[in-house]
């Protein structure tokens, strides 16, 4: 049965030229399927209306679902990464995709927007030793590089395939402490993790730079506002990170509510927030992370919450597709 659920959020503007004027963001989610208890934690858009999205979690565990329509309907293709659980998707362009599993640390191919898939074999025999998965991270570049980042509890390596996945170089132990995300920025890729530091590359991943401490609690959501050029940051403790100059340097906006889960960058300085403790609400930002407003909680089941989600332009409007702890993937259309 779908469940809609409507949204009106009204924000002030913090932009000089328009202060005191206000904008409404009409968020109308539907939920498009149930995972059965297989926890979505990784979506990825393939091109061509193709959405892929992977389970970690369940019933369902390993399990990938294909949407052609920019996620409003989905159809489940089955298991296969031989029971090991999805943490991350990823668009190679033109229909290529790749899939990471947290257990094993294998990562997978699709060349057919996501139809059939290629075991590429282990990249890390990393061990997180504290409960949590063994990788979290990967993304690839815009000059194709594949990066993968593990969660070794002895320190975090990050893991460079510059031939599409076919060889890896480890490059190492970049922090003391498990990797957790990889974002590619304006200049370069930049990674977070447990040590509340950020890193950062700017050679296509091939040599990282410690940029400092951030924070004393670990580093989980990561955003990079494209319109904007900022990059967002949210931490274990709640509290926002917004850097204007390619993290060089931070401004801690506060604590925004409790423990970080994602961003979605939605366009027009619009940004939406996860969290995955306490209520587990979503908030709103109409100023490129400056401020926040709580909007509500995912319209599924309580006690669930929003564990990733994306944002797709398409002509006009911009799609919202997110995955929930408890399976559902739910989808929005918003306005450009």
């Amino acid at each position: 049965m779908l469940r809609l659920l409507r949204l009106m959020v009204t924000l002030c503007l913090a932009v000089p030229v328009l202060l005191g004027a206000a904008f409404a963001l009409d968020l109308e989610f539907k939920t498009a399927t149930h995972a059965r208890m297989g926890r979505i934690d990784a979506i990825a858009y393939l091109g061509k209306g193709v959405v892929v999205s992977g389970s970690r979690g369940g019933n369902s565990t390993g399990y990938l679902f294909v949407s052609k329509d920019f996620g409003a309907t989905w159809r489940k293709v089955g298991g296969i990464t031989d029971g090991d659980f999805i943490t991350c998707l990823q668009s190679g362009g033109n229909g290529a995709g790749y899939l990471l599993t947290g257990r094993d640390v294998h990562v997978w191919k699709t060349t057919d927007y996501g139809e059939t898939w290629t075991d590429l074999g282990q990249v890390s025999r990393a061990r997180s030793g504290n409960g949590f998965a063994n990788a979290y991270g990967m993304v690839v570049t815009s000059r194709g590089t594949v990066l993968v980042a593990d969660g070794d509890g002895n320190g975090g390596h990050i893991h460079r395939s510059i031939d599409g996945g076919k060889s890896w170089q480890d490059l190492g132990g970049i922090s003391p402490k498990p990797l957790y995300r990889l974002n590619e920025i304006k200049d370069g890729v930049i990674a977070n993790g447990w040590a509340g530091n950020v890193y950062k590359s700017s050679d296509d991943g091939a040599t990282w730079k410690d940029m400092g401490h951030l924070s004393p609690s670990a580093l989980y959501a990561i955003e990079h506002l494209e319109e904007d050029g900022m990059v967002l940051i949210g931490t274990e403790d709640g509290h926002v990170f917004r850097s204007k100059d390619n993290c060089k340097t931070w401004q801690d906006v506060g604590k925004v509510g409790d423990a970080a889960d994602d961003f979605a960058w939605l366009g027009g300085g619009r940004v939406l927030y996860s969290t995955y403790t306490g209520d587990r609400s979503l908030y709103l930002s109409a100023d490129s992370g400056a401020s926040w407003r709580k909007i509500g909680t995912v319209p599924t089941e309580p006690n669930d919450w929003l564990d990733h989600f994306i944002c797709i332009p398409d002509a006009g409007v911009r799609h919202l597709v997110g995955g929930t702890n408890k399976g559902y993937l739910i989808h929005s259309r918003i306005p450009e």
